[in-house]
């Protein structure tokens, strides 16, 4: 069952990834054209403000302070496209192959891990996209490929002044936690797929991204995929450690409420 989702849920969906491919492309290219802009093309343009940009997500909001509240279009555009690209495979497959699989094997664990394992493999092929076009761009416009970063691009685009960065900092604050956040998010979308219709469970997703950029707190687990949310930005910011353990969490009790789930409702209904 596994190598069927690989071939009719990755393979046969390919053209679902070329829409992040255009978008990730024009978000790159309009980044650098603000670089140039700015006048700061001599400043150490590397493809880590790239991805800083990416990622930056929203400082914590101060509704005292008086500002409106600008949602951040780019990371929300990110994980809502991640999670609207796990949403309907798992379900919809469920006629043919999928019915007579899991008549001949009785085995609704066969079908559920499947279905989890295909949900990781969708959202990591989903981010290599975004960060496989920002490296060939990066070449194209001679941006540099380094772990390093302009601090000014940052301050003056970004309006982000970051602690000094280490290079297992800017992996885990700009590969590893966004992708295991994108992974929580989309595994609880699976789960809660047994329990609502899709729409509600793609509802519930766009709720915690969305209020994740509005309240800062461990509970919205999206807190943790953005950089002005880290102790990176801020003193008392989001810990590395904490997220990694909220998103590993997260992802251990969906699999299981969902097999938990799988094994006493019965799946053939949702065709």
């Amino acid at each position: 069952m596994i190598r069927y989702d690989i071939k009719n849920g990755i393979c046969g969906r390919l053209y679902l990834y070329a829409p992040a491919a255009i978008l990730c492309s024009v978000f790159t290219i309009g980044f650098y054209m603000s670089v140039q802009n700015r006048n700061l093309e001599n400043e150490k343009f590397t493809i880590v403000n790239i991805l800083l940009y990416f990622f930056e997500g929203k400082e914590p909001f101060s509704p005292e302070l008086g500002n409106a509240f600008v949602f951040p279009v780019v990371w929300l555009f990110i994980f809502l496209y991640s999670a609207f690209l796990t949403l309907n495979y798992p379900y919809s497959n469920l006629t043919g192959y999928g019915v007579q699989a899991i008549t001949r094997t009785k085995s609704r664990k066969l079908w559920w891990f499947s279905k989890c394992f295909w949900v990781f493999l969708t959202t990591f092929l989903y981010f290599a996209v975004w960060y496989l076009v920002s490296l060939v761009l990066s070449l194209i416009l001679h941006i540099d490929i380094s772990i390093q970063y302009s601090e000014r691009i940052c301050a003056e685009l970004l309006d982000m002044k970051l602690q000094p960065m280490q290079a297992g900092s800017v992996w885990i604050s700009l590969v590893i936690l966004p992708v295991m956040t994108s992974v929580a998010v989309n595994l609880l979308q699976l789960c809660l797929g047994l329990f609502f219709d899709r729409i509600y469970c793609f509802l519930a997703s766009a709720v915690i991204l969305f209020a994740s950029t509005y309240f800062q707190t461990p509970l919205l687990i999206g807190n943790f995929a953005m950089v002005k949310r880290s102790v990176m930005y801020q003193e008392n910011g989001m810990d590395f450690t904490q997220g990694t353990i909220a998103c590993a969490v997260l992802i251990i009790l969906s699999i299981g409420a969902g097999f938990w789930r799988s094994r006493k409702y019965d799946i053939l209904k949702k065709t």
